[in-house]
């Protein structure tokens, strides 16, 4: 059996934000283009490939009719379904605007990594540390995210104090990436010296990681202001 891997939270976001949780098959078949209750499915039924072009919303019965193995009759295909996926999004996206709170979710999911998840002594790498604050701060700007989906951007946020909200966030992260460059600068957060672009082994004085465990709780606050489903703490704290 292929193990089973959990999808990110941002991918998550994508495929039912960009889907508005309506089932690609349902719409196909149907013509049904309501809300449904669903799951995500892996379209090569391989559950540890969490690419977005292999994943698709579909409804419970749906989804239960795809991953099923019957030699009685044809089934669902995986080149079928990804066109009715294709059909679907198109539609979605001329016809079904999102509300405030889709929008806000999806993109504050793009917040849910390692980056911000983490106590900063268990950061792996200083040039990913600050690549994954630029990715973040284009898809709160943009809507583009870093699997490279467009999802509605912030100015398509309705209410004038939500989309305020996400400037917030967009400024704190920015002040946190000023922050670590500036360490960086006085040697406060420095690589190991071996000379590897990646190397997960660097120094940082206390006072340092205090400072980047701090902004990014800071940070996290403003998130989860704007959306309750994001958590204030760290993931191993609790």
């Amino acid at each position: 059996m292929r193990q089973r891997t959990t999808i990110p939270p941002d991918v998550v976001a994508d495929v039912v934000t960009t889907s508005r949780r309506r089932c690609c098959v349902c719409f196909a078949l149907r013509r049904d283009d309501t809300e449904k209750k669903g799951q995500i499915a892996h379209l090569d039924h391989n559950p540890s490939n969490n690419i977005l072009d292999n994943l698709a919303f579909l409804c419970l019965e749906h989804h239960d009719q795809y991953d099923s193995r019957t030699s009685q009759s044809k089934g669902l295909t995986l080149d079928e379904v990804k066109r009715y996926r294709t059909g679907l999004l198109a539609f979605v996206a001329r016809s079904i605007p999102p509300s405030d709170a889709d929008i806000i979710a999806a993109l504050t999911a793009a917040l849910d990594r390692p980056a911000y998840r983490t106590p900063f002594h268990q950061e792996s790498s200083l040039p990913r540390f600050r690549d994954a604050i630029a990715e973040t701060i284009e898809t709160l700007n943009t809507g583009r995210t870093r699997q490279g989906v467009q999802l509605p951007s912030k100015f398509q946020i309705r209410n004038q104090a939500l989309r305020s909200g996400v400037d917030r966030v967009v400024e704190a992260l920015a002040a946190l990436r000023a922050s670590f460059d500036d360490l960086l600068r006085r040697g406060a957060i420095r690589p190991c010296g071996c000379g590897q672009a990646d190397c997960p082994v660097f120094m940082f004085s206390e006072d340092a990681a205090r400072e980047m465990d701090l902004r990014r709780r800071k940070l996290l606050d403003l998130a989860h202001e704007l959306n309750p489903a994001i958590p204030r703490h760290f993931y191993e704290l609790g």
